[in-house]
């Protein structure tokens, strides 16, 4: 016997059928999508080119390779994702956090710099740049960053709370009122950044003295 139409209880009439939300895996150039989560997504074989996101969470996806340009991500949260050389020219970051991502050789200086806002939470960022952006108030929190080269960035107010910091290079940086309280393994050079109210521990202020080969013991 055939199935017949399924019909709303009381009255005959056929039941209303619920519209279905497309899976993450129909992510396609140009694309908006608003408050969605999307779970082990393969950015390499999808299409982010100028696609939209706002408000979404990315959870355990990896963007490795991936072509992100003109992308547009307001709002979103990336859990545990791993982002190795993705294409990051015009793409847009408004209020964007990452929280326990694997970054390496991001350059962030490609994205948009109106409105740029980044966070990151237990994330490890290697060879990954920060050029011309302006950053203030963006937190670092019980980060590893090795190898990595803010220039020329306005990082006033930033919080690098329990980060590691080996190999990374600041470079003519606004770091006023930076909170450098509980970070390590960093080398910062006065002579190249403005550090007006910048906070220090008694014992990390070695960072600001290794460029001048003085050793403290």
């Amino acid at each position: 016997m055939g199935r017949g139409k399924s019909t709303d209880s009381g009255t005959g009439a056929p039941a209303a059928q619920q519209p279905q939300r497309p899976e993450a895996a129909d992510v396609v150039r140009g694309g908006l999508y608003a408050d969605r989560t999307f779970t082990r997504l393969d950015g390499a074989v999808r299409d982010f080119v100028q696609a939209e996101f706002e408000h979404c969470t990315f959870t355990g996806c990896d963007f490795s390779y991936a072509d992100l340009s003109h992308a547009f991500f307001s709002e979103c949260l990336f859990r545990e994702c791993r982002m190795v050389v993705p294409g990051l020219s015009a793409v847009h970051l408004r209020k964007a956090v990452f929280d326990g991502c694997l970054l390496s050789g991001l350059d962030f200086g490609q994205c948009v710099k109106a409105g740029f806002g980044v966070s990151f939470v237990r994330s490890r960022l290697d060879n990954s740049s920060f050029y011309e952006l302006k950053m203030p108030g963006t937190r670092f929190d019980d980060c590893e960053l090795t190898g990595c080269l803010f220039a020329e960035s306005d990082l006033t107010g930033a919080s690098f709370d329990g980060c590691k910091l080996s190999a990374t290079e600041f470079d003519r940086c606004r770091l006023e009122r930076a909170d450098f309280r509980t970070a390590t393994e960093f080398a910062i050079d006065p002579g190249r950044n403005m550090l007006r109210r910048a906070k220090f521990s008694p014992y990390n202020l070695a960072g600001l003295l290794a460029v001048y080969g003085i050793e403290i013991g």
